[in-house]
Formats: C-alpha cells, structure tokens, sequence
C-alpha cells in the first residue's frame, strides 16, 4: 500500500472516530424502557418454575441464589463441527488452473487448503474408497474421544474462564434425509458428555445450533454450502422440533445437567446471504423460541443479531423473556481501522438499541495484538457484557503461533508436505492422526493468547 493512500485511510478513521464520538453523545435516543437501570445490580431477585437455572434480569444474569453470573469464557470449536482452516483434516490443497498450488511458502509450507464444510467433510469419508461404513463410525468414535477430554475442562477453568460455548450442528442428534430426519438412538451421548464433565469442573455451557439443517448462511462454519433454512417450511419445523427435544431432555431426562446449560443458543451468526440479521430471522427464531419454550419456561434463550448492535428487535415485540442478546464483532480490516474507530461505530449502534436485556459477546478476536486483547476485555467487563472468544484450539500449518486458540497445533509441514486428505488417505492414517488430537498430546499453549489472557485474569484477581 502506498504511503499516500495509507496516510489518508488514517486521517479519515481519525475524522470517523471523532464523528462517531460527539455522535454517541448528542444522539442520546436510547430505547430504554421504564425498568432500564444504567448499572447492573450485583444481585436480583430470581423466579423459577421448575428448573433452578441462570435466569435474565433486566441486563445481567444471575445463577439461582440471585448472584450476578458474568460470561467469561470460550468457544470449543473444531468438535461437532469442523472448519478446515482449524482443522487437521483437509479436502485437498487449493490449486490454479494450472495446478499449482494458491500458496506456498519459501520453506515449501502449503498455507492455503480447500474450505472443509462438515457435510462435505463426512460424505468425503463415506465416498473414501479405502474405508467402509463401519470404519467411518469407528473413526468418528476415535475423533471425539480424542479431540475433547477431561484435561480441556481442567484447563479451562485453570485459566479463569467459568464458561464454555458448545458449537453443534443439527447431525449431532439427526440422522436421514434432510427432509425427513429423525432424532438418533444416541443423540445426546457426546453433548450429555461433555455437560458431565463441565458441571465437575463448575462450568456453565452456551448449547449453540452451529449449523441448522438447510444452512443458514452457506459459510465453511454453518456446514453446509445451502443457505435455505430460513426459506424453506419443512427445514423450519424440523428445527423446531430438534430444539423442543433438546429442552425436553435437559429439563426431563437429563433434569440433573439443567443447571450447567446457561443458555440455549438458537441459530449461530444468523445472516441470509451474507446480509444483516432482519424481521426474516427474527420471524423464525420466534418459532425455536417458542417451541423451546412449550416444554422449558426457564433455561435462558441466547438470539444472535448480525452484525451489529441495532440488528434485533425490541424484545416486548415478540413477548421474548429471560433471552440473552448476543453478538459477533470482528475488526478484519484491523491493520487499518483501529479498534477505538472500530469500537466507537459499534457503541453508537449499541446506543440505539440498548434494550433492557443482558448482552453477550459471542466470538471476537484481536489478532495478534495482545495488549489489545487485555485493554478491550476490560471494557467489554466494564460495560456489562459477557464474553467467549473465538477458540479454545486450532492448528497452524507451520512453526508459527496463531492467535485463533489458546491452544495450537503447530503442524511443521514443509517441503510440500500436506495436511490429512480424508478423501484418499487409509483407515491407518487417519486412525493415526485423529487419535493423538487431545490437547497434551499435539498442542501447545504457549502463545500471544494465552499471553494475553494470564496478563487479563491476573489484573483482574488483583482488583
């Protein structure tokens, strides 16, 4: 980037910056309602019906003795749902037209792979010549067992976090065509599970529908390619349905996990084609919420809002209580819009749309830039929101840190060396890479994240 262009793009977020600030302080049109208080009580008063979980109180949660219950936590990506970029697993290199590969370094390291949808992903196995049906199932088992163990709950809560968000897909507890599903013999084992182990370790866990049937958006994170869930009657009602049998097992079957399960997260980064969550989405998420609600008065109710704060309604509008508004903010063009810039439209947008209602910050990240990691922490502590970043482990191809996990992978795979192509590779090889996924085992904490977050947990214990 040339100088010249650099130095105006500065000059115009500083004038943008300055903007949105007198912005923030002349527009003073906050929606707030008559039972709106401007600090959060450290304690409420909470009513249960039967289940004695974390409940909404105006803007803050509270667990069942009416403490104030902050979100500290993280997601635990790369489990029931996968993304090749963080994954092991890979479709193959991304290629030119000619072949040769989109990105390779000097030291011979293929940076760049083909995206890895989970549907894709699980097809490409089943199709994989050197494997039958039963070996997939066996490989599977061995994926889970490994990826996720009791160590990561140890480690989480040594950390200082006291949440974890769960990403799920539908084909967690599905199974069938996508127009006729049906609910798995063993559909709640792994989340069941993972539930156990986080209430041993006095850790609340955000259920989160990662991908719904039909797509909700068609990124690599949805698992599938479709986006037709939000058109689409039979794909509606089926998830309608799978959410009213997630809260009926939690509240009849498995009533003892009730209380771990501090919200159920309805639909991940609900954009229709990489548009704003609007009145279509709200439309439907009324529908999971109500069908959650036929069985479950008590669990708290997570609605996603994309991209921005003024992009979900008034709560009073849809007769929607005890939910907890969530949101997804990412910086990508960090290394020229700062985060102050950043943050200020973000505040302004918030400002308009202040309902009274607890707020969440689902998934953020600030890159590799750690004292901004433990600055914007502190602030999102200081404004009342509740916060799980994005994600507990991730891979990296070569030697380096990334700053996507606390715990990487560093995979050294150079002189052309390639991640596990799951479309070819043997019963063996892929035995042999997904059984040493556990966390002690292939990763290392020892990057700008974890930096970052010791330095923001110590301050914190010392105030």
């Amino acid at each position: 980037m040339k100088k010249k262009t650099k130095g105006l793009i500065i000059a115009l977020s500083s004038i943008m910056a300055v903007l949105l600030t007198v912005g923030v302080l002349a527009v003073l049109v906050n929606n707030h309602g008559d039972d709106y208080e401007d600090e959060i009580p450290k304690t409420a008063t909470v009513t249960h019906h039967e289940l004695e979980t974390v409940k909404a109180v105006g803007r803050g949660l509270y667990d069942k003795d009416g403490k104030l219950y902050t979100i500290k936590g993280v997601n635990f990506g790369g489990w029931l749902i996968q993304e090749g970029w963080m994954s092991v697993n890979s479709l193959g290199p991304a290629l030119n037209e000619d072949g040769s590969y989109v990105s390779i370094n000097y030291e011979g390291t293929v940076e760049e792979y083909e995206k890895v949808y989970q549907e894709e992903l699980e097809q490409a196995l089943l199709d994989n010549p050197n494997l039958t049906k039963e070996q997939v199932d066996e490989l599977w088992d061995v994926y889970y067992k490994s990826y996720c163990k009791e160590e990561d709950f140890v480690n989480i809560k040594n950390i200082g976090m006291n949440t974890i968000r769960l990403p799920m897909w539908y084909r967690t507890f599905m199974e069938g065509p996508d127009d006729n599903l049906v609910m798995k013999e063993d559909a709640f084992e792994l989340v069941d599970w993972f539930l156990e182990m986080a209430k041993k370790y006095d850790l609340k866990v955000i259920l989160d529908m990662h991908g719904v049937v039909g797509g909700q958006s068609g990124h690599e994170h949805s698992g599938t390619r479709d986006r037709d869930f939000w058109t689409t009657e039979i794909y509606i009602t089926q998830m309608c349905e799978l959410w009213k049998n997630i809260a009926s097992h939690y509240k009849n079957e498995r009533s003892d996990l009730a209380d771990t399960i501090l919200a159920y997260d309805l639909v991940n980064e609900p954009a229709y084609q990489g548009h704003y969550t609007e009145k279509l989405q709200w439309d439907v998420m009324d529908r999971l919420y109500d069908s959650i609600r036929e069985v479950d008065k008590d669990h708290v109710i997570s609605i996603e809002g994309c991209w921005h704060f003024n992009n979900l309604p008034d709560p009073k509008d849809y007769d929607w209580e005890n939910v907890l508004y969530q949101y997804h903010i990412y910086n990508w063009d960090y290394h020229n819009i700062d985060n102050d810039t950043f943050y200020t439209y973000h505040w302004l947008t918030f400002a308009l749309n202040d309902y009274n209602v607890p707020k969440y910050i689902g998934e953020f990240t600030f890159f590799d830039q750690k004292d901004e990691w433990v600055k914007y922490l502190n602030i999102y502590d200081e404004r009342g929101f509740g916060w799980t970043l994005w994600t507990y482990k991730t891979v990296c191809v070569g030697w380096w840190d990334s700053s996507w996990g606390i715990y990487v992978n560093k995979m050294y795979l150079k002189d052309e060396q390639l991640k596990l192509d799951v479309r070819t590779a043997t019963y063996e090889e892929i035995y042999a890479e997904w059984s040493r996924q556990g966390t002690s085992e292939s990763y290392n904490n020892t990057g700008l994240l974890k930096e970052a977050l010791t330095e923001y947990f110590t301050l914190e214990s010392s105030n």
